[in-house]
Parts: structure tokens; sequence; C-alpha cells
């Protein structure tokens, strides 16, 4: 509009049809108001010509000696009458009009008005020109707009009126695509926008001014997601505007077709060349007007010879069909002068005239193009399920003749335009359809045979006997409208729980962050609310980072935590135009409820129907929520702090800043295949094969710690992972020429290091469960990804061999094995370490104990945990297990003897034994940490005394045993030999 305002060439070929006059006389022909505002809307669908017209008429108003009013005056005579011509010269002024013309955006009302009239000023007042002060004014607030500045409605209003007097000329105030204003209105609740489009249309201006929006829908459809009260207002402002619908009846449609027809190349060349061809148009033309005038009301019998080589129906049915599936005028003229297969120029260019027989495009073949135009936009398109349904329906036919195929899609055509009109697929007009001369009565009655071929053995075709209506497409008695909005006026969830069930976010990624660390962040998204409580608010699963609130609540939240409960970072984001989202969250919620209805199951039509819908709900609840929470200007509180979002980049920019703040301490490591949220046996084939990685690296690392490499060969994912985790972070490397297990020197794995440590350095008192270390690992400031945690524990474990025990179900491991760290990774909660140090008084009592339990050339085991320890535990071990079951059980020994067996029998823990439970047994205190040396040593003696007096007893409890009993046999029988002779005495007693 704004680039072809003054190009004459725009308008060569304009016609002037029936509604664009119909326009023309209202807005100036007919108009008597010249110190007023003239509010006009004109409305119709895609592809209708509204554009065209609009440049008709800025050209009609051009000054009087501008090539484009003399041309559009041009295009005026012969179609208006004589009074409506000479209405229209004395309503231009010589001047012309002040002409502020504009392509609406997604943009407020305020700057679309202000940028049309500065356009139209400085046409009015050529550049290079004094020009008045207004354009100055003009082009500061047109400034202050486009930078996002609020202006108020009155200076809009205000600097309308004064453009206007300065020009001291009508105006024309016309904005194509207002409807994109409205839209941006209705998404970001401008009440203001539309309380500024009434003002314009009651403003009172010095000379007349013409407000003109070309629309496709009205206000109330362009609020269609809007409330019902707020409708109603969009509905109420239309009333101030003078609507005019710009369509034509289908009939004056038809009669330009016949206007825009040339015949081309090979007919063109056979017409020319053969003028009794005409008179055969003309008297097959009236044949088919004696035919279907009864049927059609202003046909004619020219307008047929007009449309030709169109078959007559074809040309009635052309016009629907462009409006009903297409872009109306748009469509229609693409048929008509595109080269795209099945299009009229490509019938010019490929028929044939037969000597005494016209050939004609009929409906069939116009069916081909609209299926190959749209292509596979039928699936995106709810208004065309019902062409898909009769698609699939032939489509799926096989073997049918070309006649047979031409038949169903006659069929096919007209029960897409029109179901129970004049253009309804009746059996006779089916039959004049599929004909090329109106009076062929032979090849009507083949077509009414294949028809009852048809209805009697394939039943493809229906016959509605009452309607008298052949159908393709069944549709369906289930009346899906009436279904959802039951479902819908049944909704009553908070759009919170709505969403979350009908549309789960998937999580976002920090990105700058994650690069820079080597894992990827991620972060759970949620929709909350206002009855959300913040005390119970956390992630759903362990391995997301933080959690992203996209906040659906009326009211702003309160008193925003930093973090979750369960200790990670928290961000809210306000969304916006809560109504809208509202409305399409509940349409889609109720189809999806509809979709598993019972009663869909044996009605394929209705089922496809609420499928498309679905799709077509699911994309406008995802526009929705992205326009809800589009990044403009956005509400956000980052870590409890309000803050402002305006852009997507922005938004990432914070959110990598966050994880930067709160994960200070994340582990560096470039390892795709280790840095993963879970390691689960489940899933994938990768990952097993992770997993297989996994033992094959720990098994090397317990069997193989003292070898270059671990003896890994090859280059295989365990290999990756070594060289990634323990390699070059110097974990395992060679110090005094032996290969071990080490602290790391690299500084992006040394804070993780360091954690795993004094986790299992801490846990002195009672054993520490291994998912505490995941979960702390896991939270701030370590946001560890579970996947390393095993390598590194057991690297860990390595390195503390003698000091720290671990312990499955609480029985203590003596070996560990690869098998218990494939169980470890399941289900850490199982599995617990425990740290002793022997220093002070307990490196004393070790040492004492030693003296006395360890055999002097006994071998340590390899591979052994805490060997030290159970140097001196597994003797005691070895000696209460074989103990007769006498001394463990009899009474008749000392309280300390019998506290010590028990301690032995019931021990788990080697240092809770030797530290613990023996020094009590003892009657001593559990042995802790001292640094008196002096009194260490006398503790340490005094308790190897008494333990070594109290095992000598234990020892000897069953010997004194057998000594008592024979003692007792003796005195009872008298007998004095010795003992290797009482059974023969007691033999020779018994004999006597």
């Amino acid at each position: 509009m704004e680039r072809d305002i003054d190009q004459s060439e725009a308008l060569q070929g304009y016609i002037l049809t029936e509604r664009s006059h119909h326009a023309l006389q209202r807005i100036i022909i007919d108009s008597t108001f010249f110190h007023r505002t003239n509010a006009y809307t004109i409305t119709s669908i895609y592809g209708t010509g509204k554009s065209a017209f609009a440049h008709f008429l800025t050209s009609l108003v051009a000054p009087e000696t501008h090539p484009t009013r003399q041309q559009a005056l041009d295009t005026c005579r012969g179609v208006l009458s004589t009074a409506d011509y000479h209405s229209l010269i004395e309503n231009l002024p010589k001047q012309g009009f002040l002409r502020a013309i504009a392509t609406a955006g997604h943009e407020a009302l305020g700057y679309t008005v202000v940028r049309a009239l500065l356009r139209g000023a400085n046409n009015f007042w050529q550049k290079g020109k004094k020009q008045p002060e207004i354009v100055k004014k003009l082009v500061d607030l047109e400034i202050e707009l486009a930078t996002g500045e609020k202006v108020d409605n009155q200076r809009i209003l205000k600097i309308v009126v004064e453009v206007i007097k300065t020009a001291q000329t009508p105006a024309l105030l016309l904005i194509d695509e207002l409807g994109k204003n409205l839209e941006f209105s209705a998404l970001h609740s401008g009440t203001e926008d539309l309380y500024l489009l009434q003002q314009l249309a009651e403003l009172k201006t010095p000379q007349a001014f013409y407000l003109v929006g070309l629309l496709h829908q009205s206000f109330a459809d362009y609020g269609d997601r809007l409330a019902t009260v707020q409708r109603n207002e969009w509905s109420k402002i239309q009333g101030r505007f003078e609507d005019i619908a710009f369509v034509d009846r289908p009939r004056q449609m038809t009669k330009l077709i016949g206007q825009a027809i040339v015949p081309l190349q090979t007919v063109a060349t056979e017409l020319n060349e053969n003028p009794e061809y005409d008179s055969l148009i003309q008297l097959q033309a009236a044949d088919w007007y004696h035919k279907l005038s009864t049927d059609f009301d202003d046909l004619s019998p020219e307008l047929i010879a007009a449309v030709y080589p169109l078959h007559p129906i074809t040309a009635l049915v052309l016009p629907v069909l462009c409006t009903r599936y297409g872009q109306s005028d748009r469509s229609l003229f693409t048929f008509l002068t595109s080269t795209e297969p099945y299009s009229f120029q490509s019938y010019l260019n490929t028929t044939e005239i037969i000597p005494d027989l016209l050939p004609t495009l009929k409906l069939d073949q116009l069916y081909d193009y609209f299926i190959a135009a749209v292509g596979t936009g039928f699936a995106a398109r709810p208004q065309l399920r019902k062409w898909l349904e009769i698609h699939d329906l032939i489509s799926n036919m096989t073997s049918l003749t070309a006649t047979e195929t031409a038949l169903l899609k006659t069929i096919g055509i007209l029960n897409l335009v029109d179901g129970n009109g004049e253009l309804k697929a009746s059996l006779e007009l089916v039959k004049l359809a599929m004909s090329d001369q109106a009076n062929d009565i032979h090849q009507q009655e083949q077509i009414a045979n294949l028809i009852d071929e048809f209805h009697a053995g394939k039943g493809i075709i229906n016959y509605r006997k009452q309607a008298n209506e052949l159908r393709l497409w069944e549709g369906t008695d289930f009346d899906i409208e009436a279904e959802i909005s039951n479902l819908i006026s049944q909704e009553r969830s908070p759009l919170a729980t709505n969403l979350t069930a009908s549309f789960p976010l998937p999580p976002v990624i920090a990105q700058r962050h994650s690069y820079q660390i080597g894992a990827v962040r991620y972060f759970e998204r949620c929709y909350l609310d206002n009855a959300e409580d913040w005390s119970k608010l956390s992630c759903s699963n362990s391995g997301y980072d933080g959690l992203i609130g996209y906040w659906v609540g009326e009211d702003l939240p309160q008193n925003v935590p930093v973090m979750t409960t369960d200790g990670k970072p928290l961000i809210i984001l306000k969304a916006e135009n809560l109504n809208l989202l509202q409305i399409a969250a509940v349409e889609y919620r109720a189809l999806q409820k509809l979709q598993d209805r019972p009663e869909l199951d044996q009605d394929m039509v209705a089922r496809r129907e609420v499928r498309f819908r679905l799709v077509q709900a699911e994309r406008s609840l995802d526009e929705r929520l992205s326009q809800a929470f589009s990044f403009q200007q956005c509400d956000c509180w980052l870590l409890g702090e309000r803050v402002i979002i305006r852009n997507p980049l922005d938004f990432q920019t914070q959110l990598s800043a966050v994880c930067d703040r709160i994960y200070d301490r994340s582990l560096i490591l470039w390892n795709e295949l280790i840095n993963r949220r879970q390691l689960t046996a489940q899933g994938v084939k990768a990952m097993r094969l992770l997993i297989e990685a996994m033992r094959l690296l720990i098994e090397a690392m317990l069997e193989r710690g003292d070898v270059e490499d671990l003896g890994l060969q090859g280059q295989g994912p365990e290999v990756s992972i070594y060289i990634s985790v323990l390699k070059n972070t110097g974990i395992h490397r060679q110090e005094d020429g032996v290969w071990g297990f080490y602290p790391p020197t690299e500084t992006g794995i040394i804070a993780t290091w360091q954690a795993i440590e004094d986790f299992c350095l801490a846990a002195t008192q009672k054993l520490a469960t291994l998912d505490r270390l995941y979960t702390q690992l896991e939270l701030p400031p370590y946001g560890v990804k579970r996947g390393v945690v095993p390598v590194l524990l057991a690297a860990v474990l390595l390195y503390r061999l003698e000091d720290v025990s671990v312990y499955k179900d609480g029985t203590f491991i003596p070996v560990l094995g690869s098998e218990h760290f494939e169980l470890l990774v399941k289900q850490p909660q199982r599995f617990a370490v425990k740290h002793f140090e022997i220093v002070g008084l307990r490196s004393q009592v070790f040492r004492e104990l030693e003296t006395i339990l360890r055999h002097p050339h006994a071998k340590i085991p390899t591979g052994i945990r805490n060997a030290t320890i159970l140097s001196v535990a597994k003797p005691l071990f070895q000696f209460v297990k074989k103990l007769p079951t006498y001394t463990t059980k009899t009474k008749q020994i000392s309280p300390e003897a019998q506290a010590v067996i028990q301690a032995l029998l019931t021990a788990q823990e080697p240092d809770d034994l030797i530290f613990t439970a023996l020094p009590v047994a003892c009657s001593l205190e559990a042995i802790g940490i001292s640094e008196d040396a002096d009194q260490d040593l006398f503790i340490a003696r005094t308790f190897q005394e008494k333990l070594r007096g109290v095992l000598i007893e234990i020892q000897s409890t069953y010997d004194r045993l057998l000594t008592d009993c024979r003692g007792l046999l003796h005195n009872a029988f008298g007998l004095r030999s010795e003992d290797k002779k009482l059974r023969s005495d007691f033999t020779i007693y018994h004999q006597h």
C-alpha cells in the first residue's frame, strides 16, 4: 500500500466490481458529512481484493493533476451512473485528500496511526519544500512510539485534528490489516488501543475525516479468545463504524470469470482458425441455459458462453470453492492464470478440439487442481477435513477407470461446496456435470448406470433419498461442538492444574554455563499459581538443577524464595493475558478428554475431526503460551529478586548467570558419556553400553590400580572415561615409582573430590549412607551429575583404603568388588561408609593389641579394605567362632568375659569392636583420641592387660568345666587313677 500509493501501473486492469462499486458509493459518492469523522470497516476474507480497492480509493482522492486520479476516474466512467459520477467529482477537492496510509503490524494502534499520518504529511507537503511545524511534531511523536514510550491517547487525537486543520482539506486515514492491531490489543489486554479507535471514530474535525480499516473478520472475532464481557465491549466499539461487507455474490464472480478468460494456445488457435466454433459455443450455451436456468437464477446464455471452455457447472462451483477452501479471488485468478498442474492454462495447453464437439474443463480437473495446490496443508487446516476424508475414500479405491474416478471426484467436490442448496450433488446435476453436451442423453444414461453400480456394489456412494443427494462424505451424528461446549462448561480446575495435566513443559538448558562446564544444566519447568505453597515446592526429579515456575496466577507472587525446598535455584516468570491462555488451555483439555470418549471408537468421521481440532488446539495453546511468556518486558523473579527480562537472549544470559552464582563449585569435566543426569540399566542401548563401560573401568581400578593406564587398551568407552576422569585430572598417577590413586591436580575436579573425601572422613560416629553423598553432590554448589560419582567414589575409597570402611545393608565389606558398584549405581541407599583414625591413644591401643593378636608372619591379602584393623579384628572373630557353645552361653564366668563374648558375637564394624565394644566390655571407657602420650600408653597397656586376662579366662572356661567334671567323678566313685585310666576303671567298676 505505502509503496504503490502513487504508482499508476498498480491500477492497470483494475475492474470496478459490484462490491467495489458498492464500497465506493458508501464511502465517497454518498458522503454528506464534511465536518466530522466518517468511519468505515471493509470486511471480507483473504484474497477478495480489499487492498486493491484501497489503492484504487487512495488514487481517486489524489490531487487533481496526479495521473493516478485520472486513471481511477477513467475506471469509474462507464460503470457509474451519470448522477453518481457527478457526485463523485463534487466530493473530490482539486488539491485532493491528505492520504495517510499504513499497513498495520502486530503493534499498538497509536503507533500505526502516527506512522500513517507522518507518511501522509510528507506526501502532502512534499519534502524539499518548506513543511509546516506539524510535520516535525509527527516525527518526534513517531520516534517516541517507535522506542516503546507510552503516549497518551489525547496527544494522538490532538495531532490528528491539528494535521487536518493545517492541511485545510479532507483527510483519509486508511489502515490495511487493521486486524493485526486488534490481535495485538487482544494479546496485550490493550483496552486503551480500542478506546483510541472509538475516539477516532467519534472525532470532530475542521474538515471531513475518513477513517477506513480493512479487516478479515469482525472485531469480536479477533477477540474470540477473550472473555464474553470483553467481546461485548469490542462489538460495541465496532458499532461506531459502518461496516461494508466486501463480497460478491457467486454469480457475480462467475461473470468476472467470463470477463477474465482469454482463450490461449491450442484452443485459442483452433477457435481463431475456425470461426464456426463460435456459433457452436453459442448453440451449446443455449442448450445449457435451458437445462440449468430453472435451478440457477441470474444465469444467461451469454454468461455460459463467456466462461467457455469452463464447463458451466465448473464456472458456478469455482467461486464457491475458492471462497470456502482457498483465498477467494486470489485463488480463483491463480487457477485461471497460473501454469500449475491442472490449472486453466494447463488445460488450454494440453486439450485438443474434436470437430463438432467442444471439450470443457469439468469438476474432476478442478478437484485435482485443489488437491495439488493445497497438498500437505490438508492436515493442518481443520476446514479442509471433509476434503481430506473424501480424498482418502477416493485414494483407497483401487482399479478404478478414469470415468469412475471422475465420477467420485465430481460427487465429492459438490459435497464440499453445497450440502443442501442449488449446487448439491443431485443425480441430475452430477450427470450434467460430467457431460460435455447438455442434451447428450446417451452419456448421461451411462453415468447414471455407473452411479447405480457404485451404490449397489462398492458402497462408496451413499444416496440420501429425502434430500435427493449423492454423498461420499458420510458425516457424523456426533455433535462435536455441543460436547466440547459441555466439557468446557464443566471444567473447574485452576489454570495451573489444567496446564500441568494437559500441556507439560520440557526442561530448558542453561546454554552458556553448560558449555563452559562440559555438562548440561537442566531446569525443570512447571506451572504455578497463588495456591502454591512455597514450603513444598521442589523439583520432581533429583537430576534437575533448578526450577522455572511459569506463574499463571491472577495476583503477583509474594515472598518468592531464593531456592526450592530441595535446595535448587528457583526462577519465576509471570504470564500476561491469562484470559487467552485460560481459554486455549480449557479447549485443549476438553478435546483431550473428548478424544478418549468410547462413542468415537466406531465413528471414524467424528474421530478424525476431533483429532484435527486437537492438533489445531495444541498449536493454538502453544502460541498462547509463547505470547504469555514472550520475554518482552517480562516480569521475572531470579533467586527471589524481581527483574525485567527483555528478550529470550536476556533470559538465557540470566539463567547461566544464576548457575555461575549457585553452582560455583561445579565439576568441569569434558566427557559426554559420563555427564548424564542418571544412570539406569533401563532405556536405550547406549545406556547399557555405558553401564558396561563403568563396570569394566571400576573393575580395573579395583584390580589393577598399580598398573599404568589400569591396563586398559583400545578405544572403548571405558578408556575414554578413564582418560577424562582419572588420567587427565591426575587422580591416577605415579608417585615415587608407584601407580595409585591420589587427590586430583586439575582444579576443575578438586572441589568434587574434596566433597567426597570430606563426606567419608566425617562419618566417624555412625555409618553415612551413600545416597546422602549423591544428594549432596547434586545440590549446589556442586551440581554433579550422577554418572561420574561411582568412578570418583571408587578412586577416593582406594586412596583411603586404610581408614574408610564400606558397608552393605549394615554389614562390613572387607573386599569391595565391581559387583558392589553395579548395585551402588542403582541403590546407593544400601551402602554406607565410616571413617576411623588410628592416632594418639587408638594408635597405642592398636600396637598393644597387635602384639597379642596378630601373627608375626601373617601376610595381608591385596584388595582387603582396612587391612591394619583387620589384622587385629580378624583373630578375635576367629577366636569367638571356635569357642564351644558352653563357653558362649555360660554364666559361670566373670561379667567382663560374658560382655567380651557378646561384643565379639554381635560386632559388625571392626573399629567399633576394637575401640568401643571391647573396652566397654572390659569395664573401661571407649577409646577416643587423646594427645597425652604418657597417659595414652598407660590406658593402652591397661586395656591390653585386661583384654588378655579376659581372653585367657574365656579360653580356659571349657577346660575348667572338664576338670570340674573329672573331680566330681573321682569323688563319687572313689577312683584315684590318672585321667587316662579313668575309662578302664569305670569298666571294671561296672563289671563288679
